[in-house]
This record gives structure tokens, sequence and C-alpha cells, in this order.
């Protein structure tokens, strides 16, 4: 991902923005129009601009990362589930 730098827009443009949005803008979830629009707000506001690019750096360093539970556990998990207790026999 790429960073996006600082430009002249004009203030009146801007609106508040929450972090869904910015996560949204980050993961390109947006129409492109609305994209467009909202990078451009984020890049005409340094605070926001800084916000987005932490988190596209964040989600560069954390995209590599999974996570997946061990076969054993799985095994057990499904083989508890199967078996009935005493309570769901009364």
């Amino acid at each position: 991902m790429r960073c996006v730098n600082h430009r002249n827009i004009s203030k009146s443009m801007i609106r508040h923005l929450t972090q869904n949005n910015l996560l949204l803008l980050a993961y390109n979830e947006l129409p492109p129009e609305e994209h467009v629009r909202m990078l451009g707000e984020v890049s005409a506001n340094e605070e926001l601009l800084e916000e987005y690019n932490q988190l596209l750096e964040d989600i560069a360093i954390l995209s590599p990362i999974s996570y997946s539970p061990q076969a054993t556990s799985v095994q057990i998990i499904l083989e508890e589930s199967c078996s009935s207790s005493s309570l769901e026999m009364i």
C-alpha cells in the first residue's frame, strides 16, 4: 500500500470521518466516486492523513499474519460437541 501526500483541497469539503470510514477507504471497500471524494478529504486534513497512513502501515504489517487452531484442538472440540452431557439426558 502506498501513502498519500498532503494536497491543498477546500476545507468546505471536509466532513466528520470515523475510523470505520478510514478502514473502508484503506481496504478499497467504497464505490469509486466515494473513494475518490473521501481520499480528497483525508488528504486535505493533516490529522486524518496521518491516521490513514498509519492504518495503511498497520495493514501492511498485519496482512501476512494468520492463525489456525491445532488439528488436535479442533478434533477435541468436535468430539466434545458430539457427546451428550448428563444434563441433556434429563
